[in-house]
């Protein structure tokens, strides 16, 4: 990659786009410039990568583009992770200090979350991919802040960990790593690779989320094309994460039932009557769909489509609230919800999620609110939250608290080396898991099947000594 260049690629269930960024010298992020194409059916579902070698190939295609209209090298790129058995949990861990004299250093906390990590239990199968911090405890009194600095015998933190499924996980970087570097004159072909995965709504949050945001409280939802993804913010923590397997497509699956019509035509049945809420829509209003191999003209009553599109929102809105309920923080989320992903660009979900969570602080999420100069206008579009994110998060903190190798699951230098002399280690093993969503029970059993599945879960007794919350 050209030196002090960060390429962001957003594997989607509906796109695959690559972003270019610099930081310029006033400290802002400057966006070069974006290659993109329609994901191609049977290449991703459901956020994950099922066929390796024709994604590879977009992908090898896409970054070609963006290497030639931007006029760089590509030799490595931070990609978004998603998938309905994504899971987070929180976890507990101590440090008990032999020398409360001396203050609390960086490598202190890097041996917390360190030991952290080693002293969770993922879900069998699955691989730990980011480890965020929660608030720090020393001496028993909770610290939202860096503890750098104060003085303390026992030093704990918790901290949420994010894991998933360790197969798709490796099928994501053999497909980057089989995808050559783009450097120009080159005489050998280079693998691609992986700077970092990331989580898409966390993504989100670093292009359309303030640092205020995430200590007032706020949730940022994506809605993509098969799944809705969100991340629940609290005092500056990452408090609850969630895939809900309903989303865009969705509504289009919904309106080619309803009338009997070609997946393209509900798309932009979508698009259209998506921007109409039904109240406005004449009893009267007829849309025309052009008739497939010879047969007539179709015509739908334009009211029953703006009603189906409108119910399908209230149900990704109610699970979405369920979800804010379930990760207890109702009532406690000042700056509301943050719409992302291409669904958000439907002009009345704005409305239906306003009523569905009885008035929370609902907007579209701004993706230029922590970028500069870009070289593209649609670059501001929700449905690219992610890709900027990506972008961003090569170039700024995800948590100012830690360091990024913490976050990362990277072991920092000071700890390859470090002994234990110092501080000792003491697990108290809070943790609780948020169970996936069971594969025998089909997407199609709508809103109460799904949160007949939530409560199942939520009822589930605990393990042993795991206890406490996500």
């Amino acid at each position: 990659m050209s030196k002090d260049v960060i390429v962001g690629i957003d594997i989607g269930s509906t796109k695959i786009c690559a972003v270019a960024g610099i930081m310029d010298h006033i400290g802002k992020v400057k966006i070069l410039d974006m290659a993109e194409e329609p994901t191609q059916r049977g290449r991703v579902s459901n956020g994950t990568v099922v066929n390796l070698e024709f994604t590879a190939k977009d992908i090898d295609r896409i970054l070609t583009k963006l290497s030639d209209k931007a006029d760089i090298n590509i030799q490595n790129v931070i990609v978004n992770i998603s998938g309905e058995n994504v899971e987070g949990r929180t976890h507990q861990n101590f440090l008990t200090r032999n020398d409360s004299r001396t203050t609390i250093r960086k490598e202190e906390i890097e041996k917390l979350a360190v030991d952290i990590r080693k002293s969770f239990r993922p879900t069998a199968g699955n691989v730990i991919i980011h480890t965020f911090p929660q608030e720090f405890i020393i001496d028993r009194v909770a610290v939202p802040d860096n503890p750098i600095g104060r003085f303390g015998v026992s030093l704990g933190g918790n901290f949420f960990l994010i894991s998933t499924p360790n197969d798709p996980h490796l099928a994501l970087q053999q497909t980057i790593e089989s995808v050559g570097a783009k450097v120009q004159d080159a005489k050998k072909v280079v693998p691609l690779k992986i700077v970092h995965t990331l989580f898409s709504p966390l993504a989100d949050s670093m292009s359309v989320l303030s640092e205020t945001d995430k200590k007032l409280g706020v949730v940022v939802v994506n809605i993509g094309g098969d799944t809705t993804e969100m991340a629940v913010f609290h005092e500056n923590g990452l408090r609850h994460i969630s895939v809900i397997p309903f989303a865009g497509r969705s509504i289009t699956n919904d309106l080619v039932k309803a009338f009997q019509i070609l997946p393209d035509h509900a798309e932009k049945l979508k698009l259209i009557m998506g921007d109409v809420p039904p109240d406005e829509v004449g009893k009267n209003d007829i849309i025309k769909i052009p008739g497939v191999e010879g047969l007539p003209d179709k015509e739908i009553v334009a009211k029953n489509v703006s009603i189906i599109i409108e119910e399908r929102l209230k149900e990704i809105a109610a699970m979405v609230m369920a979800e804010i309920m379930h990760s207890g923080y109702e009532g406690q989320l000042i700056s509301g919800v943050v719409l992302t992903g291409g669904t958000s660009n439907i002009r009345m979900i704005k409305d239906v999620f306003d009523r569905v969570t009885n008035g929370m602080n609902i907007r579209v999420g701004n993706n230029t609110r922590n970028i500069g100069e870009s070289a593209i206008s649609k670059i501001k579009d929700p449905r690219y939250a992610t890709v900027v994110g990506l972008v961003l998060s090569g170039f700024l903190p995800l948590d100012e608290r830690v360091p990024q190798e913490v976050i990362w699951g990277e072991i920092p230098e000071s700890q390859k080396t470090a002994n234990n002399n110092g501080f000792e280690t003491k697990n108290v093993g809070r943790t609780k898991e948020i169970e996936p969503i069971p594969n025998e029970e089909p997407a199609s059993s709508g809103l109460f099947g799904w949160l007949k599945r939530q409560v199942q879960a939520s009822n589930k007794p605990d393990v042993g000594d795991d206890k406490g919350y996500t």
